[in-house]
């Protein structure tokens, strides 16, 4: 059993809602026109909900939004909340901070891993979490790479190399915790 429509449309305010779905400024926008446009066809919430895979409750606030303002109840506002300074900031900084050895900032990896981002920007007064380091290596289009301390080869062939790995991964975080360097010596290289 189906309900009956929520909303009455007349030909033109279809018309302004077709207009309003062919030149959208957000996917969102152009999902609720078609939505409205489908209630008033008289389409179950439900039926409209599962078309558009959002809930029966934003279908109903579409159709609300819609009677109460109109077109302009369906626009997407300028999100509000306080502007990201730190992220901002860490934006400009981190290419730069990319393109340094992470030696030089005492860090023993020769490569740049995200948690080591994150404690070089905090050294700079940059106080931002490794996720929201990650997030923004995510916005500015630059691919993360996990390493993986591995030795190639034969396990009789890269015995040392293996044990020196072994070795490392055992101390790494107490090196971590009191952040201090270690040199490592090596017979063969």
């Amino acid at each position: 059993m189906s309900m009956k429509s929520g909303i009455n449309l007349s030909t033109k305010q279809k018309k302004e809602l077709r207009q309003f779905a062919k030149k959208p400024r957000d996917s969102r926008e152009y999902r609720s026109a078609l939505g409205i446009l489908s209630r008033s066809e008289g389409k179950s919430a439900q039926d409209v909900a599962n078309q558009f895979n959002v809930t029966k409750k934003q279908v109903f606030t579409w159709c609300k939004k819609y009677r109460q303002n109109g077109l302009s109840g369906l626009r997407m506002r300028k999100q509000t909340g306080r502007p990201a300074v730190q992220g901002n900031f860490a934006k400009k900084y981190i290419p730069a901070l990319l393109q340094q050895e992470p030696q030089a900032f005492g860090f023993l990896k020769g490569r740049w891993v995200v948690r080591d981002i994150a404690k070089a920007l905090k050294k700079e007064g940059v106080y931002l979490s490794f996720q929201s380091v990650s997030r923004i290596l995510h916005d500015m289009k630059m691919t993360l790479k996990r390493p993986r301390l591995r030795a190639p080869g034969s396990i009789h062939k890269n015995y040392r190399k293996r044990e020196q790995i072994r070795r490392y991964k055992k101390i790494a975080p107490t090196l971590l915790k009191k952040e201090s360097a270690l040199l490592f010596k090596t017979r063969n290289g």
